[in-house]
């Protein structure tokens, strides 16, 4: 008797909390918009007045680390040896400092005296599975035009920052969202295969780096239309604006989940789809027995 009692009381309060939850996020959804809107118009008030850019852009690449001290040597390489007008590169990678052999910041000191602007984003064994966490500090710290996301295990084309910072003051201007873009995924089998033979001794920087991968088998080419996780391109200014200075509000996204790269995406407005100079990403064994990468 008293079970049947209570009954219609505990649906009534299950209800109420499913109607709360939807007007929450209704309410959030309208918030959103109105940000938008408000991000829009000062967007309008700005084209009407800006001038050409002539300077050099200041694009911060945001790089998170973790056992991938071999491939983020191969990283560094790409951006030691870009060439034409290349924009103001300032590369923010952040790791936990007694990560790996060589450790992130043995590779850091190595490609700083390469000539790279390098900066580090200090976490600790527990915040370094978090990647949102470091992002939401790089994003703190930045004074950049352009913020970039990416992974650490990427390998650029030499002429990939030129003819990104010719789009960025042309076509891609005034864009406000996430951008993403195809990277050249690499077979796996062959990636590990390479560097578990590979016999560098590390940090060192691999000449003429983007014609070796160009050359390897690949898994596919993709990633245009999702701007994911390893390519998240987007105005320092719009960040601030429309996300609050933040990558995620609160940091949830461990190192295998990608609800921080879809809550980023959602809170910018969505995603812009572009097209970049080949990116090559230097795949691995995902929970396999490839420890050092």
């Amino acid at each position: 008797m008293s079970n049947k009692s209570k009954e219609p009381s505990t649906q009534k309060g299950a209800t109420q909390k499913r109607i709360d939850a939807r007007n929450a996020r209704m309410a959030a959804r309208n918030k959103d918009k109105e940000t938008a809107e408000v991000v829009e118009k000062k967007l309008t008030e700005r084209r009407k007045t800006d001038k050409p850019i002539r300077r050099k852009l200041n694009i911060e690449i945001c790089i998170h680390c973790y056992n991938y001290q071999h491939r983020l040597s191969w990283m560094l390489s790409s951006l030691v040896q870009q060439k034409g007008k290349v924009p103001n590169l300032i590369i923010n990678i952040s790791h936990s400092s007694n990560n790996g052999d060589p450790t992130t910041e043995e590779v850091c000191n190595y490609f700083r005296k390469k000539g790279l602007n390098i900066v580090e984003t200090i976490l600790t064994k527990q915040e370094v599975s978090n990647r949102a966490i470091g992002r939401n500090r790089q994003v703190a710290q930045s004074e950049a035009d352009w913020i970039l996301f990416v992974d650490s295990d990427l390998v650029y084309d030499p002429y990939f920052f030129d003819d990104l910072q010719k789009q960025l003051k042309t076509n891609l201007r005034y864009e406000d969202k996430v951008m993403g873009a195809d990277r050249h995924s690499l077979n796996i089998p062959f990636c590990v295969k390479y560097f578990e033979e590979d016999d560098r001794k590390y940090p060192c920087e691999i000449k003429n780096v983007a014609k070796i991968p160009a050359q390897w088998p690949k898994k596919w080419i993709s990633g245009k239309r999702i701007a994911a996780g390893y390519f998240q391109l987007a105005s320092l200014e719009a960040i601030r604006e429309k996300a609050g200075g933040k990558y995620v509000k609160r940091a949830r996204d461990h190192w295998r989940g990608t609800r921080g790269d879809r809550m980023f995406r959602c809170r910018m407005g969505g995603r812009v789809g572009i097209d970049v100079k080949p990116q090559y990403h230097l795949n691995h064994d995902r929970g396999g027995p490839e420890i050092q990468r």
